[in-house]
């Protein structure tokens, strides 16, 4: 019985902990202007969370309105942008990231097939502009590339009265010294930027860019 039930995942693996993540999925909008490809982006309304940030359209997964990533990459393009479901070619997806910060995006390649951006009335709420970005930019403008330590706190300090909010209590549980202190990661994470005219594009964006870069620019 267990071993038919893992048998039957064997091929479709799940991320475990998925439930406990802020799951999303984003589209990587490509366009032909003047018989080259570029990749249509965003950048966020003031107002919002990450505001006034360079990003791909997408957003969280809602098993209510979503069967699936797909589905939610769709919707919020739609949502976003000012598109129909029907000038969105979805090419295919070519991996999940997951974050340091319990983030699943699931990117999937697109064709909007629209004759001029720029005719698009994206939902001003969540969209400040979009631009385009020509894929030849990224053959010979190359990322910046930093390597941030993660840590694990197992406590938080108020800064004002220098009080101690307990999250992990390592001490109680009578685990090794270097866990009742803030430990970090074996391994650095890499943020990738670019800097574009529009501003920065770096974070996951960038990250998942140039992931999908060598794909794109066969």
């Amino acid at each position: 019985m267990i071993r038919e039930s893992l048998g039957s995942r064997e091929n479709y693996p799940r991320i475990i902990g998925q439930e406990n993540m802020f799951c999303s999925a984003v589209l990587i909008p490509l366009v032909k202007e003047k018989n080259d490809w570029s990749i249509l982006f965003q950048k966020r309304a003031a107002g919002i969370r990450q505001g006034g940030e360079i990003c791909f359209p997408g957003g969280r997964y809602d098993s209510a309105l979503d069967t699936d990533f797909r589905d939610t990459a769709i919707r919020e393009t739609c949502e976003e942008i000012g598109v129909v479901p029907e000038q969105i070619k979805v090419l295919g997806s070519q991996g999940t990231l997951v974050t340091p910060m319990s983030v699943v995006v699931q990117p999937y390649v697109g064709i909007l097939e629209i004759e001029n951006y720029e005719d698009l009335e994206p939902n001003r709420e969540e969209v400040d502009k979009l631009f385009t970005i020509p894929l030849n930019w990224f053959r010979e403008n190359s990322p910046s590339i930093y390597d941030l330590p993660v840590k694990v706190h197992p406590y938080s300090e108020n800064g004002k009265t220098g009080e101690r909010e307990l999250h992990f209590p390592s001490h109680e549980l009578d685990l090794p010294e270097r866990y009742k202190s803030p430990w970090e990661g074996s391994i650095p994470h890499k943020i990738w930027a670019y800097r574009t005219s529009n501003g920065i594009l770096w974070g996951i964006t960038a990250q998942i860019l140039v992931d999908m870069l060598p794909l794109l620019l066969e």
